[in-house]
């Protein structure tokens, strides 16, 4: 199964989209598969971030300025997929688009897909209110969990910003994250929902079924109940993917 299959029943339903990701546990790596995928079915499809990224030897970056010069637009529209960001920071971190810049790719590409948010290889996070937002233009939005947050404390080793989640969640340090609790924080407008316009159609994947297939799919089931969105749960790593029904 093609991890496309998370949003479409066929990739001719990916046209003209533009497909947000959101959470931990996965993100980048399932924007470079759903870009490798669907650039087999479209000739320009576009991979930005509108957050810090690290570099990938897989997808080259290029720089917005290329897109916005007229004259270097069209080669970098050959590339496919073409992964575009903002600036360098640094030899090792690209820093992500504005919104208004991402809305130009979306328009002169087939389909555009970026991750929203960072959550520095952690599973599940805290949202700041500056983390930026799935914006209005965005057609669908993938919250990507790993499955390894179920069963983990409160302590930053598996999530991100632990202060601000504790505080958030009216938790403490030695708190244990179960599968119906991280389904709340997933599904609730105080949680990952307030970062997601109505508008967009939302779809969740639980990763890391392979090394933890119990939690993946106890969290799957859980985030069925919490929400009507599609529940799926499977391994980036191990290109499996499957259905919660």
């Amino acid at each position: 199964m093609n991890f496309s299959q998370i949003l479409f029943k066929s990739p001719l339903d990916a046209y003209k989209t533009c497909i947000g990701i959101i959470g931990g546990g996965g993100k980048t790596t399932l924007l470079y598969n759903l870009g490798d995928e669907l650039a087999e079915t479209y000739s320009q499809v576009i991979l930005s971030s509108l957050t810090k990224s690290g570099i990938s030897s897989h997808h080259p970056a290029h720089l917005y300025k290329e897109f916005e010069a007229e004259d270097s637009r069209a080669a970098l529209l050959k590339n496919n997929p073409v992964y575009v960001m903002g600036e360098y920071e640094h030899s090792e971190k690209l820093i992500g688009l504005e919104e208004a810049q991402l809305e130009q790719l979306y328009e002169a590409s087939d389909l555009t897909i970026f991750e929203c948010d960072g959550a520095r290889k952690r599973p599940i996070k805290a949202h700041q209110p500056y983390d930026p937002e799935i914006p209005h233009f965005a057609t669908h939005t993938i919250v990507v969990v790993g499955a390894d947050a179920v069963g983990a404390k409160i302590d930053g080793k598996l999530v991100h910003r632990p202060e601000l989640f504790r505080e958030l969640w009216d938790v403490n340090a030695n708190f244990v994250l179960t599968p119906p609790f991280i389904a709340k924080v997933l599904t609730s407008q105080y949680g990952y929902m307030k970062k997601v316009p109505h508008s967009s159609k939302i779809s969740y994947f639980v990763n890391k079924a392979d090394t933890f297939p119990r939690e993946s799919f106890k969290l799957a089931q859980a985030i069925a109940r919490h929400s009507n969105a599609p529940v799926f749960y499977g391994s980036l790593e191990k290109r499996q993917l499957e259905k919660f029904s």
